[in-house]
């Protein structure tokens, strides 16, 4: 299972990066290989050549055991740069994929789950920056203290 850990922003500007950035997780013992997004409009189609930056990612360990009582480490996918050239309402698709290597046909690529993140509005203008909630900045500061994620400071 995969979880959008912090969300997109609710609005942003077409072209500019997006902040927060977008965090998926799983647990470590679920295997996945990627993770790879994709824009989706309001009707659910794929949108290609819209979406820009970090478009997929491969997890890395974050130990969580300290929070968490199953003692399982939690891995964490994170997309750092991402932005939308065209202004207009969207969501972004979160697919996890495994790969299997004993295919009789070669190499396959395996959706093992998706979700979806909430909608993104995309507008031609300015737009008032957003704070991430408590938990997502604690997030964002604990992923950015133990390195290697490339999780970006606030904007200012």
């Amino acid at each position: 299972m995969v979880t959008v850990e912090v969300q997109p922003p609710s609005q942003t500007r077409a072209g500019t990066i997006m902040y927060p950035p977008l965090v998926v997780s799983s647990q470590s013992d679920d295997a996945y290989d990627f993770i790879q997004i994709c824009l989706v409009d309001s009707y659910g189609r794929v949108l290609e050549d819209q979406l820009y930056g970090t478009l997929t990612t491969s997890g890395k360990c974050l130990d969580d055991r300290s929070a968490s009582r199953s003692g399982r480490a939690t891995e964490y996918f994170v997309f750092p740069d991402l932005f939308v050239g065209y202004a207009g309402n969207y969501a972004i698709q979160v697919t996890a994929i495994r790969m299997d290597y004993g295919s009789p046909e070669g190499a396959a690529a395996i959706i093992a789950a998706s979700t979806m993140t909430t909608q993104v509005s995309v507008y031609d203008q300015s737009v008032a920056a957003e704070i991430p909630s408590p938990d997502e900045q604690y997030l964002l500061r604990r992923l950015r203290r133990n390195g290697g994620f490339g999780v970006p400071q606030a904007p200012r």
